[in-house]
């Protein structure tokens, strides 16, 4: 193929690759098309399919590619320095818009928002962490902060120290997060623990923990469901 032939095969293609997100949408697309649109972005006339298919050889899934370290990304090859910052820069428009339709809501009303928040921030993480959202009397989150980083399978939890912050937040009440790096969200002897004994605490100030989620690899407990709080 000439390279006048292969320039006009890979604009068609992409034109089709758009064309069919547009119609069908994004549900409809193979897993390595959708990669493929997202290098179409990076790379303005280059052959990407291969390149995609690599990427989800190497890291299984979309969102562990976008999770993906910097240096785990330039490893690969076609991956430069640049593509590897717009995959990092995609990335962090993809959270800031599913935290603006979480933060950005009159009050929680979908738990599901909250839950794919917390699993597009947290299940690709290597060390487990403590988010706290924290929520006004009519349920608006006023702040969102990781209070906590810990290691690969466990992180303290202080009830002294959440209650101080929602003291300084003025919060009526919150929601606990965190990961298991594991996979398994399943909680153990000690979160069920810690979790009553932070429930207790706020209490007595009036202040309500509302949940508290474990995220694991694409599954999530949650302890109200389970009747714990």
């Amino acid at each position: 193929m000439s390279v006048a032939s292969q320039k006009s095969y890979c604009a068609g293609h992409r034109q089709r690759a758009r064309e069919k997100l547009l119609d069908l949408g994004v549900d409809k697309l193979r897993d390595y098309e959708v990669v493929e649109l997202m290098l179409f972005l990076i790379f303005k006339r280059k052959d990407v399919k291969p390149l995609a298919k690599e990427l989800l050889l190497r890291f299984k899934t979309i969102d562990k590619i976008l999770d993906a370290p910097k240096s785990e990304l330039v490893k690969i090859k076609g991956i430069g320095e640049k593509a590897a910052d717009a995959i990092k820069i995609i990335n962090g428009i993809a959270l800031s818009a599913v935290k603006s339709r979480v933060i950005n809501r009159n009050h929680i009303n979908c738990f599901d928002d909250v839950i794919n928040y917390c699993k597009l921030n947290m299940k690709n993480l290597v060390a487990e962490e403590l988010r706290v959202l924290f929520l006004n009397a009519v349920n608006e989150i006023i702040a969102d902060e990781v209070m906590q980083k810990g290691d690969i399978d466990t992180v303290k939890i202080y009830p002294r120290m959440v209650a101080r912050r929602c003291l300084e937040l003025g919060a009526s009440g919150i929601i606990l997060i965190h990961n298991h790096p594991s996979g398994d969200p399943t909680p153990s002897r000690d979160d069920i623990f810690t979790t009553k004994r932070i429930a207790e605490a706020l209490a007595v100030l009036e202040i309500s923990l509302q949940d508290h989620i474990i995220i694991g690899d694409n599954r999530h407990v949650s302890f109200k469901a389970l009747d714990v709080l």
